[in-house]
């Protein structure tokens, strides 16, 4: 049934004209009887759909999801515009824009991993909340018990996975020979006085030190750096609280159209018992009348 027939309409009962909460276009006898013989899961079913309609929830969630994906290009720009310009690699030292751009790229991977790890444990969630009703109602019913568990989940996985590469790259390095690895520094070196040397790039970092050392502007300067170094908790932050004001506009809608359909579903039993009284009274007349 179509949630949206029990707005805006009308039913009149023979004893009761002022009751006016149904009246279907169509077969309003069987829609009127149908909504009354509905139980309380097909009710909030009902009034779910209903809240979903009116709250946006796709355009909230897409919000929410976009400021969750610009936390590591955040994170990556902050690394990059911050730090020194500096990077040490195993015999090289590089440095200008592109090493400020291998921080960026670093800073951004590792939060790129660990929204990677917090997601893929909240959609382990999911799934067994799907696949178990009594795993669903659990977390349902302890909510801070289920917080408390995905970040000591989140906790784990990082720490035994930060253990897990350090194992790993410790074994490979045994295997690499030392003369690929002064290969690969001398290659990466000049690849990066390349890279400093371009144009673009050359104007770009000349232009960024001059604004960098202009006088006058050092209050603007560090509420910049505060925001930029801010920018991944100010970010995840909001799509947390977008979240939260969301569910909580949510609930408070959704009870309100629950109570509402349960208020159309009361009134339309009472006419129907209203409707049959006076059926019933109208019979008993006709009986009497017959052996009268």
């Amino acid at each position: 049934m179509n949630i949206r027939s029990i707005d805006n309409t009308s039913f009149n009962s023979r004893s009761d004209r002022d009751l006016t909460p149904y009246n279907p276009r169509k077969n309003r006898r069987h829609n009127i009887d149908t909504i009354i013989a509905m139980d309380d899961n097909q009710v909030k079913r009902l009034a779910y759909l209903k809240t979903l309609n009116k709250v946006e929830d796709k355009k909230h969630h897409d919000a929410s999801n976009a400021m969750i994906m610009a936390t590591p290009f955040a994170a990556g720009a902050a690394s990059a515009l911050l730090g020194s310009n500096k990077v040490k690699l195993f015999s090289k030292d590089i440095t200008g824009p592109f090493a400020r751009g291998l921080k960026g790229l670093g800073g951004a991977g590792r939060w790129g991993i660990l929204l990677g790890v917090a997601y893929g444990i909240s959609k382990a969630r999911q799934y067994f909340e799907n696949k178990s009703q009594n795993f669903d109602r659990f977390t349902s019913e302890n909510p801070l018990l289920t917080a408390g568990a995905s970040i000591a989940a989140f906790a784990g996985a990082i720490a035994l996975g930060a253990k897990g590469v350090s194992k790993i790259a410790e074994q490979s390095l045994k295997h690499i020979n030392p003369k690929s690895i002064i290969k690969f520094d001398n290659k990466l070196a000049d690849f990066s006085d390349k890279f400093n040397k371009n144009q673009i790039v050359s104007k770009a970092a000349k232009l960024a030190n001059k604004v960098k050392n202009q006088k006058g502007i050092e209050p603007l300067q560090v509420i910049a750096q505060k925001a930029l170094s801010w920018s991944p908790a100010i970010l995840l932050g909001g799509a947390f609280l977008n979240e939260w004001v969301h569910g909580r506009a949510t609930d408070a809608e959704f009870v309100k159209n629950y109570a509402e359909m349960k208020n159309i579903q009361t009134k339309l039993a009472q006419a129907r018992i209203n409707e049959l009284a006076v059926q019933n009274r109208v019979l008993k007349s006709e009986l009497v009348s017959e052996h009268s």
